[in-house]
């Protein structure tokens, strides 16, 4: 969103191949709290609008937060006693999603065996 190197072109490249390969992109309100704080705290509206605008083209699935999710993610906490809350509930919603990649920029999700996490910075 914010075009930062050495991370927007693997980024865009990832997405592109996803879309080539016609995947499904999911997300969750966990997901849009999170990314949105730093724009909403500056006021970069800009960002704010981006990011909408690029969650409806690209026909990212929101995930709910229901208790399914939120008992998977009290197993992964149980189970990863330093997996943040946050982290936890975005991670049962992809394993509830079917999804076969996590996408982040958080290299210490590397460690959960429950889905297939990639870390932006090995692009």
């Amino acid at each position: 969103m914010e075009n930062r190197e050495p991370f927007a072109q693997k980024v865009l490249d990832y997405i592109v191949k996803g879309l080539d390969e016609q995947a499904e992109f999911y997300t969750s309100a966990i997901t849009d709290a999170e990314f949105l704080v730093k724009p909403y705290r500056e006021a970069n509206n800009t960002v704010i609008e981006t990011y909408w605008n690029l969650m409806r083209r690209l026909h990212f699935t929101s995930k709910q937060i229901d208790s399914a999710v939120a008992d998977q993610a009290a197993r992964l906490r149980a189970k990863y006693k330093a997996l943040k809350l946050g982290d936890a509930l975005q991670l049962a919603a992809s394993i509830k999603c079917a999804c076969t990649e996590f996408f982040t920029n958080d290299v210490q999700l590397k460690q959960i065996s429950e889905v297939n996490v990639i870390f932006m910075g090995e692009l």
